[in-house]
């Protein structure tokens, strides 16, 4: 490739202001990538790698941030899904408000509105509720307490079998 042509590849700053930074506020420019997940974590990430856990399943993107936890984004494989759990996580944030006492889609939403992504450690704290809440949760989603822990625990990735 010849140097002109690398320069003319480069995108160049078309606005004449030399700025290296972000200048899409300034110039009108529409980004160049789309924001497909949106979700605050609360720290900083460290290691970003998509895998999978088990030989056979499903790829999922692996994080592990600055304070030393490790997570997991896991993709969600029906529609079904999506429904059900978006719906949990909207009753487990009426049900179980924070420690803190901040609301936890503002927390969530800290840098960006939250945008398909669904927390799955607030759905897990639908095993921790008191059954008589557990029992309202679950008619209201049309299902039993025992038929949403299994839900839950269906989503889990398997651990790796030994040989």
């Amino acid at each position: 490739m010849a140097m002109d042509e690398c320069r003319d590849d480069e995108g160049g700053d078309l606005s004449g202001l030399r700025l290296k930074a972000d200048t899409a506020y300034i110039t009108g420019a529409t980004p160049k990538l789309d924001h497909v997940v949106q979700f605050h974590l609360g720290d900083n990430i460290t290691a970003l790698e998509k895998t999978t856990l088990s030989q056979g399943g499903s790829e999922l993107i692996c994080y592990s941030t600055l304070l030393g936890a490790v997570g997991a984004f896991y993709p969600f494989g029906t529609k079904d899904e999506i429904d059900f759990f978006s719906h949990l996580e909207m009753f487990m944030r009426s049900e179980k408000p924070p420690l803190c006492g901040r609301d936890h889609l503002m927390y969530r939403s800290y840098h960006f509105p939250v945008q398909n992504c669904v927390d799955g450690d607030l759905c897990e704290q639908f095993m921790n509720l008191p059954s008589d809440k557990q029992r309202g949760i679950a008619s209201e989603l049309d299902r039993t307490p025992a038929e949403i822990v299994k839900k839950l625990e269906d989503c889990r990735p398997s651990p790796p079998r030994s040989k």
